[in-house]
């Protein structure tokens, strides 16, 4: 509990009996919330990571041994949504903990509307081409025509890659530029 009048905080069950300061605190949630928003992200890059394989191995492998396309696509659209957006969420939060957008290096913000730009190429275009590739090849497609729009979903995956390394950039070194 936070007592604004005395600028400490009730530490109770800490082994010093002591108290932190609303500084300390505040510390502490921040670097929570730090810890959060980069353990998010390294996992929302790894869900990008060889994309361009998958979709050609999704391409490749026999129709009659493989689950259905939809229940694959429905928890990959899932878990990336989830993960992509809680990473967004996170990174306000520490925003508004440093004072909002006013109070933070360009870089961040620069780095947020990457994320942005992550989020729609990946929803818009990855997903769209994960859809199509499954729809062609549930409906027979040839081998050559699955294998281009996997293709395809691995330069667009690139793409994101290389948001990301700039993203990454962008937040690391928010005060060299």
């Amino acid at each position: 509990m936070i007592d604004h009048s005395r600028n400490r905080v009730s530490t109770v069950g800490l082994q010093s009996g002591g108290s932190l300061t609303y500084r300390e605190a505040l510390m502490d949630l921040y670097l929570t919330a730090r810890f959060l928003h980069i353990l998010l992200a390294a996992t929302w890059f790894g869900l990008t990571v060889s994309g361009r394989q998958k979709a050609i191995w999704f391409a490749r492998e026999d129709l009659q041994k493989a689950a259905r396309p939809e229940i694959y696509l429905r928890r990959a659209s899932v878990v990336g949504s989830f993960v992509g957006l809680s990473t967004i969420a996170s990174g306000l939060w520490l925003i508004s903990l440093t004072g909002g957008f006013e109070a933070v290096p360009w870089t961040i913000s620069a780095g947020f509307g990457l994320a942005i730009a992550i989020v729609l190429i990946g929803a818009l275009l990855v997903g769209r081409g994960w859809d199509r590739l499954a729809k062609r090849r549930a409906a027979g497609g040839k081998q050559c025509e699955l294998e281009a729009i996997a293709t395809q979903i691995g330069r667009w995956d690139r793409v994101i890659q290389i948001l990301w390394v700039l993203a990454l950039a962008t937040m690391v070194f928010r005060f060299a530029f």
